[in-house]
């Protein structure tokens, strides 16, 4: 039947997403969703940008590829709906082109201006429930006003990834109010931008973009549109959120302790709760559902460090996989979990990136420690995923010292949740049982809320009940987890050793 079909279009931290969800009136929902990795340019130490052109062609791609394999048209298409990774500002000039690369989410050049925003702090969580760093999109806005001030002049809008898409599929810029939040410049409770934040940055107002509700209709696909996307002129295209809360939405998360970890190219552990946390460390959003907000931490380099390890360790894997990156990702994993838990005594901590929380510092740097002779590449793969678990642990011990506390069974989402080793690892460093969703992707969790926005899902909840399903459950070893606790001991305090040396090696290679 025409139009029988909802569309998810995420735009990731390091690959684009189609999700086809096909609607039934007997509540019986199928999907399919396909993947095509972009890159990230790192011009310099603590740099990370993209090419929005590159989310343009993935996306495309992706729609030909949907459309052939399923032998659909844009005419089986009955709604879409927009999400993306959130912070990185996507800069428009008055013809709505953009001007350079994107600077990414995961960029550390802002530190110096973070720094400087600092110390009005007490406003940012006053309006926003969160402190400022170089994550956030102010001081990334305000490196380019003072290291870039030609192209600031140039700015007439910003927007970000997912609004850039639907803007190509509509004309219209703007954006929705989770990703507002994440400008800093946005009061949250009343939903508007706030000039006093605004003004405290030194940023102007005039570029700001118009806010919309994420299920709200913001316009439908034009002929221009059509052309480049396949999808047919005319198809209503919704508003959209964030990867992250959409991603939730996709795990089934609709009430307070639901917990998400997510093993992506950012790592990140959210808990539903009926306020924000506002504290340092901690980044903060308000909910889809009413009355909930998702407070949560995370590390900046979970999944990006295990493509680090296969694309610099096990670059012929990628040859030997047919060219297939996620056969890579199987081979390593195969090889890994031949090395016992421990990785005989070597330690990863992914700080490629710096950290967020619970450390909040950008000059942080990864390593390796207890490195020998003995050690293989297969080591260095399972101290990789045992590194990035015990980041997230560092991460919910300091959710639970702030009191906000998960309940029931953690669900693990992200790309690396495709991996029963490193779930499994996951599960026995952080003493929780696992539960994985048969699908973890915000591409889903946008088909979902098409469907909401469209009529076809009476609401969030009926659309949860309806499409999400549980494909595994994962039990931690209490042994394991006892052997585990010690190498977390270690981890923890080998960082405290290394926090100093980090900063001096970052001052020698100059950021």
């Amino acid at each position: 039947m025409p139009g029988d079909f909802l569309m998810g279009i995420d735009i990731g931290s390091g690959a684009a997403k189609v999700t086809i969800l096909k609607t039934d009136i007997n509540d019986n929902y199928h999907f399919n969703t396909y993947v095509n990795e972009y890159s990230t340019i790192y011009k310099h130490a603590g740099w990370a940008e993209q090419d929005s052109s590159q989310w343009i062609d993935s996306v495309s791609l992706l729609i030909k590829k949907v459309f052939a394999e399923n032998k659909l048209s844009g005419k089986n298409i009955s709604a879409v709906c927009l999400s993306g990774v959130t912070h990185s500002p996507v800069l428009l000039d008055k013809r709505l082109n953009v001007l350079g690369n994107v600077i990414h989410i995961t960029d550390n050049r802002s530190n110096a201006q973070a720094l400087k925003l600092s110390r009005f702090n007490e406003l940012f969580l006053k309006y926003n429930f969160n402190p400022v760093s170089p994550m956030w999109t102010a001081p990334m806005l305000l490196w380019v006003k003072e290291n870039e001030p030609d192209r600031y002049k140039k700015i007439s809008k910003i927007i970000f990834p997912k609004d850039y898409i639907r803007m190509m599929l509509t004309g219209q810029a703007a954006t929705d109010e989770i990703d507002a939040q994440g400008t800093l410049f946005f009061d949250t409770l009343n939903k508007k931008w706030s000039p006093e934040l605004s003004e405290a940055a030194g940023i102007d107002m005039k570029i700001l973009p118009e806010v919309l509700p994420p299920l709200s209709i913001a316009g439908k696909v034009t002929g221009s549109g059509s052309l480049w996307s396949g999808l047919s002129e005319g198809t209503p295209v919704v508003t959209g959120t964030t990867d992250t809360l959409l991603e939730i939405l996709a795990a089934g998360n609709i009430s307070r302790g639901d917990c998400t970890v997510k093993l992506a190219t950012f790592g990140r552990i959210c808990i539903l709760s009926g306020s924000p946390a506002p504290f340092e460390g901690i980044i903060n959003y308000s909910y889809i559902v009413p009355g909930l907000w998702y407070p949560g931490t995370g590390t900046k380099s979970c999944a990006s460090s295990y493509r680090w390890a296969r694309d610099e360790f096990f670059r012929d894997y990628i040859i030997s996989g047919k060219k297939s990156k996620t056969s890579a990702y199987k081979m390593m994993d195969d090889d890994a979990s031949d090395i016992a838990p421990g990785s005989n005594g070597l330690i990863f901590h992914p700080y490629l990136s710096g950290e967020g929380s619970p450390y909040n510092d950008a000059l942080l740097r990864g390593d390796f420690t207890g490195l020998t002779l003995h050690h293989t590449r297969a080591h260095l793969a399972r101290s990789v995923m045992e590194g990035t678990a015990f980041s997230l642990k560092d991460s919910i011990d300091f959710l639970k010292i702030k009191k906000v506390i998960p309940s029931g069974d953690i669900k693990f989402i992200g790309g690396g949740s495709q991996s029963r080793l490193w779930t499994a690892i996951l599960a026995n460093i952080l003493g929780s049982n696992g539960i994985i969703p048969s699908s973890t992707d915000a591409s889903f969790g946008a088909a979902m809320l098409s469907g909401v926005a469209t009529g076809v899902f009476p609401s969030i909840e009926g659309a949860v009940n309806s499409c999400v399903r549980y494909r595994e459950k994962i039990t931690y070893d209490k042994s394991l987890n006892k052997k585990y606790s010690d190498y977390y001991k270690l981890y923890k305090e080998s960082v405290k050793a290394l926090i100093e040396i980090s900063h001096k090696l970052s001052g020698l290679a100059g950021g």
